[in-house]
């Protein structure tokens, strides 16, 4: 049995050469997982500002403006590190060096498309990636193509001069393997359609929904029937933003007529006391509202129930800690109990404090309620990713990271 009570220790656990911001296993090579890393340059950051100071003509104004300017240009790097988990033993098998750094990746979740794999980075890049451990070549990790803001929208997005843009999420459509949804530092949310997974690509300039502030995350609800005409898509849209909203609409998409169509006008949810980083939608119940699950800066894991046409009611809520960054489905579980009538388990990322698996029910009578089933504390600074390994039968296997520490670390979590 798990104690929440008590702290689960590590199996297994290695410092990493640059800091981790995202990890996922692959489902259709379940023992195989990427790791994807963020640097910052400081060293090179500091050379060009001396290198400014000393190129001093007795224009000091001159010169402090140029300081400034190249303190304003911070140069990122990153890696995809593959690995593989062998029993209790994770094996490192390749490292592939970016140019930028990365902010988020994750596996297409559709059938047969399971082995692709995209990113985002710190210079607002897309990148595409196949997994292919049966290569042979120590180098499982197969680049497809890449592409900047600015050729995504066919020129109608660039960070104006002396700024940046960067793309900090993205999440797949759920039934849709040619299409993604990803924020940026500049708040806004906007549409991918994929023809193939290695050439034309087209970002719709319109953003879906726009924040004051960072958009820190966005989802595709999973739960939205699907259109008969195959050319279409349709979903709701979920993000999250360092400006404390909620905001969310619902959507068609028809790709072979590049029309995107508001079907719900973008709505937004307060009751969040910090930003919004975290959004896991469950289900939608009988009266046409979903169920949706969110993380925040605040330290709160809430359960929302979200109507088409009116604000989110907050049905539960609890601390966890820490700022709740990711958060990853185990399982939900609709049947009906004498004592339950639904409940889920979830992998909670929060940041400070480590990792939590958390279990959300649904009590025949009385209200949803949160609770920690297990509780893992071993890195020293910011968990910002957490994963489990795919087709677990009654114990998980469980990989999480720290930024700072640059720490990776393997557990182990008995099911209920």
């Amino acid at each position: 049995m798990n104690d929440p009570n008590t702290l689960v220790k590590s199996t297994w656990s290695q410092e990493l050469d640059l800091p981790p911001s995202c990890v996922e296993f692959c489902t259709a090579h379940p023992s195989y997982f990427l790791v994807g890393t963020y640097n910052l340059e400081k060293d090179r950051v500091e050379t060009e500002v001396n290198e400014t100071k000393d190129d001093d003509d007795g224009d000091d104004d001159g010169k402090d403006d140029q300081a400034k300017r190249t303190k304003k240009v911070q140069s990122r790097n990153g890696s995809i590190i593959t690995f593989q988990l062998q029993g209790k033993d994770i094996v490192h098998v390749h490292t592939e060096p970016q140019p930028s750094a990365l902010l988020d990746l994750h596996f297409n979740p559709n059938e047969g498309h399971q082995d692709i794999c995209a990113a985002v980075s710190s210079t607002a890049t897309l990148a595409m990636f196949k997994l292919s451990p049966e290569n042979g070549d120590g180098k499982p990790l197969k680049h497809l193509k890449t592409l900047d803001i600015s050729t995504l929208s066919q020129g109608e997005i660039s960070p104006e001069e002396g700024s940046e843009i960067l793309f900090l999420s993205f999440c797949w459509h759920p039934s849709r393997a040619d299409m993604l949804a990803l924020t940026t530092s500049t708040g806004h949310v906007y549409l991918v359609h994929l023809a193939t997974f290695e050439k034309d690509w087209k970002l719709h300039p319109e953003p879906l929904i726009t924040h004051t502030l960072e958009a820190w995350t966005v989802s595709l609800s999973p739960n939205i029937a699907p259109l008969e005409d195959a050319h279409e898509a349709a979903f709701r849209v979920y993000s999250g933003g360092d400006d404390s909203k909620l905001r969310f609409g619902t959507y068609t998409w028809n790709a072979s007529e590049d029309d995107l169509t508001g079907v719900t006008p973008a709505m937004e949810a307060r009751g969040h006391d910090a930003g919004v980083t975290a959004i896991l939608p469950l289900f939608i119940q009988e009266d046409g509202s979903e169920l949706v699950v969110t993380g925040s800066y605040d330290e709160n894991i809430r359960l929302l129930s979200v109507a088409p046409f009116s604000r989110p009611k907050n049905l539960a809520e609890s601390g966890l800690g820490g700022g709740v960054w990711r958060l990853k489905l185990i399982t939900l579980d609709r049947t009906s109990t004498g004592t339950e009538i639904w409940k889920a388990t979830i992998l909670a990322s929060c940041m400070h404090t480590g990792a939590r698996v958390v279990e959300l029910v649904q009590p025949t009578h009385g209200d949803p309620q949160f609770r920690v089933l297990s509780r893992f504390e071993e890195h020293k600074s910011m968990n910002y990713g957490s994963d489990f390994q795919p087709a677990w039968k009654d114990k998980l296997s469980i990989v999480s990271t720290s930024f700072y520490d640059r720490l990776l670390c393997l557990w182990e979590f008995q099911m209920p």
